[in-house]
């Protein structure tokens, strides 16, 4: 992994010591901005955020005859309290980089310094995305491809930690890869009463329950045995006291697949199904859904670019189709592209928890591959 000098390896690890200590979450990303951008002027690289809230994009290079590679990190955290005692953990209480976003921009920084010294080597325009909100409800890629950030770009990729994953590999799977999201908000509206007078009242938490046994059997009829999806009930919150009869219920469903046109079946006859029971009960219902992400589908022409362009310095694996969703769907549907893992994992210091845990650790001599990785096929492309 010669590409990294050390000097640019502890250079991508204190800024990620810094990222880490200091999270933001969604769009509100006002410190993790001006960092960024600390940074590029450093580089003198210059850069933009006239793609959306709290986004910056730097470019090296502008010719128009060249392609233009497009490399994106999040930079969002969680709304986490953290329990790693860290030297540099979060000083804010209820704020955690347990993802691994942190590791994300500050690998793009490196990649950036890299490039810009190398700037004479490249045959491609290349252009930085530090994105927000990726695992925020509202997506901080949608908001940038709405307003343009994918325009002139040829190639897309983007990177992830992974914790089961050795550090010091990459995992890349080309083709179907993460899976589309529908979040779902189910919401019963019926009548209160006394419990004793139950028939006086419209129960919406017996709707909801009948719409939760109904719904999971019909996704599972409309799927069959072939077609993977995920349906899981997150919440489920009705009523106030033991001696009511509830007029509010809501659920929260999350729901995975690749197939959209059987995700739309699936939402026609989970409308219908609880219209169904709403009048039934003499209540209303309100379904409150969309797409969130769309299935992350790796270009398999650049996925075999990319391991064509790194495999003799860096360990490749092919890695498994998830249903977990990404944001990163959004460059994709735009132009064709490439989301890669970078392994995190060190059994021997223990670090194998898995995301969102409020323990969560990287190994961080994970990022040098996730560096070389890029910055490789930086170096090749356009060629």
């Amino acid at each position: 992994m010669g590409v990294v000098s050390y000097e640019i390896f502890d250079y991508a690890i204190g800024l990620r010591r810094e990222l880490h200590m200091y999270p933001e979450v969604g769009f509100e990303l006002l410190r993790t901005v001006k960092l960024v951008k600390r940074e590029l002027k450093g580089l003198d690289i210059p850069f933009t955020e006239r793609f959306g809230k709290c986004s910056v994009v730097g470019w090296i290079g502008d010719d128009p005859k060249r392609k233009t590679l497009a490399i994106r990190a999040d930079m969002d955290a969680l709304p986490i309290q953290e329990r790693t005692n860290l030297p540099f953990a979060s000083v804010y209480d209820g704020r955690m980089h347990a993802c691994g976003h942190d590791a994300h921009t500050a690998n793009l920084l490196a990649v950036a310094r890299i490039l810009k010294e190398r700037q004479s080597e490249l045959a491609c325009n290349i252009r930085l995305i530090f994105q927000p909100s990726e695992e925020g409800e509202i997506s901080g890629a949608k908001m940038m491809v709405d307003n343009g950030v994918m325009d002139g770009v040829d190639r897309v990729i983007g990177i992830h930690s992974e914790n089961t994953l050795d550090s010091g590999t990459v995992a890349i799977r080309p083709g179907e890869y993460m899976a589309a999201c529908i979040p779902i908000n189910l919401r019963f509206f019926g009548k209160s009463a006394h419990a004793t007078l139950a028939s006086t009242g419209v129960d919406a938490i017996a709707m909801s329950v009948e719409a939760y046994s109904m719904l999971k059997s019909m996704v599972a009829e409309e799927a069959g045995e072939k077609t993977p999806y995920i349906w899981s009930v997150g919440s489920f919150n009705g009523g106030h006291v033991h001696n009511a009869i509830a007029d509010f219920c809501e659920s929260k469903i999350s729901f995975r697949f690749y197939d959209e046109a059987f995700a739309m079946r699936v939402m026609k006859r989970a409308e219908e199904i609880c219209r169904s029971i709403a009048l039934a009960y003499g209540g209303e219902v309100e379904p409150d859904w969309h797409i969130s992400a769309h299935a992350v589908i790796n270009d398999v022409e650049t996925a075999n670019e990319l391991i064509s362009a790194i495999e003799k310095e860096v360990p490749v694996t092919e890695d498994f189709k998830r249903m977990s969703s990404e944001d990163f769907c959004w460059y994709l549907t735009k132009r064709p592209g490439v989301f890669f893992r970078f392994g995190t994992k060190n059994p021997k210091s223990d670090i194998i928890t898995r995301p969102h845990n409020n323990d969560f650790l990287i190994d961080e001599s994970g990022i040098r591959a996730a560096t070389t990785a890029i910055v490789l096929f930086a170096l090749q492309f356009g060629r």
